[in-house]
């Protein structure tokens, strides 16, 4: 846990809450995608023109909103003064506490997945090509491997890696050119990416994805949840400074649903790669018009059970996808099989998530009341006299 001195309005329970409905639309997504996609795997199971195939269907979306999340997390000690890079040390450390924060349950989730799931027989040459790459996470630069089949919610996690390890270059070049510019950098090189990745065919792929969403062309995801946590913070710094709540609220939903349209009825691929940036940017919007909403919305987005999936999202992004292989395997599944064990594997899921979540992402953190939101964490003294104290999440992965 960390803090921060901030309004007592403008609670990071927000975050949290948008975690927890990232996740949700994420699952989801995985589970009634082969019933609601364009080709779907089991054809005439859902209606293709019904409100909930339409929702499934962009459900994916909760990874760019994971990664926007992301950004604004990892960068708001930076951008408070909590922490600095400014030396090697320092870049060391950051590395250092990245590694811990995401790699045990990285890599717990791999060795499960290469015993269960691995497409060849544990021994051979391509089982170790196989494990090199999920281990080193290079499988993301790889077009035809860059969802693991053995388990392909991975490619996010290893996105979220290599944005850590860019971040440190990112503060730097922040505190030399200002955000404005990193950010403008950013969009244009990303959308040069997707353009190209967009350009090239890949048999039974379809576009090259390292480029179209790897760290090329999600990198702007990130940067823009650093804006959102700069131009969030500055409102702190000046309390006497209104915030324009309804209309970032107002302006996200315009935004997203236009960003949308263009995405899927756009007959130019450079008008598809802005709608699919302009989604990104009315999550920022959003995101930090939520911040500011009275307390009635927030509300909404605090409460408890969202919260709490929120915490928990990065083990149950890293295990869901595992046990609905095994419980709920897509290709043999009918909608009536995924509805039937649906209960199952929301229990299961949950509880390995639990688990996981106390044990390998917090196993050194002794209060657990407070780890599951259950009883409230003790504040430590503020260092300022003139701002109150709210205690906010640690750093988190931003999912997938």
């Amino acid at each position: 846990m960390m803090q921060h001195p901030t309004r007592t309005d403008a609670k990071i329970g927000v975050v949290n809450g948008f975690r927890g409905i990232a996740i949700l639309m994420v699952v989801l997504h995985h589970l009634f995608i082969p019933y609601a996609a364009k080709d779907p795997l089991h054809a005439g199971q859902l209606d293709p023109n019904g409100i909930f195939a339409a929702f499934i269907a962009n459900a994916w979306l909760g990874v760019p909103l994971f990664f926007v999340l992301s950004g604004f997390v990892l960068y708001l000690p930076y951008r408070l003064g909590r922490r600095n890079i400014e030396s090697l040390a320092d870049v060391r450390s950051f590395y250092l506490h990245r590694a811990h924060r995401l790699l045990p349950l990285y890599y717990v989730v791999v060795l499960v997945t290469l015993t269960l799931h691995a497409q060849t027989g544990v021994g051979s040459l391509r089982w170790y090509l196989e494990a090199g790459g999920l281990l080193s996470t290079l499988f993301v630069f790889s077009p035809h491997g860059f969802m693991p089949p053995s388990n392909m919610v991975l490619w996010s996690v290893a996105v979220e890696i290599w944005f850590s390890l860019l971040f440190p270059v990112l503060i730097i070049a922040i505190r030399r050119w200002g955000i404005g510019t990193v950010v403008v950098a950013a969009l244009v090189a990303c959308s040069i990416f997707n353009f190209i990745g967009g350009s090239i065919p890949v048999a039974n792929i379809g576009s090259f994805r390292p480029f179209t969403n790897g760290i090329f062309g999600s990198c702007y995801q990130f940067v823009l949840g650093m804006l959102v946590c700069d131009v969030y913070v500055r409102h702190l710094e000046n309390p006497k400074r209104p915030a324009s709540s309804l209309p970032s609220l107002l302006s996200g939903l315009v935004l997203g649903g236009f960003g949308l349209y263009l995405t899927h009825h756009a007959p130019w691929l450079a008008v598809r790669v802005l709608g699919g940036m302009m989604f990104s940017m009315a999550s920022s919007l959003f995101l930090f018009g939520s911040l500011f909403a009275g307390s009635l919305f927030r509300s909404l987005l605090e409460i408890w059970p969202l919260q709490l999936l929120g915490c928990m999202c990065y083990s149950i992004y890293a295990w869901h996808g595992i046990v609905m292989n095994d419980m709920i395997p897509p290709e043999a599944s009918m909608l009536a099989d995924t509805m039937r064990l649906l209960t199952p594997f929301t229990f299961l899921t949950l509880a390995l998530s639990a688990l996981s979540y106390r044990y390998i992402e917090f196993g050194h953190v002794r209060d657990w009341k407070a780890l599951f939101l259950i009883a409230p964490v003790r504040p430590a003294p503020s260092t300022s006299v003139h701002s109150p104290v709210l205690i906010v999440p640690a750093e988190e992965p931003g999912m997938r």
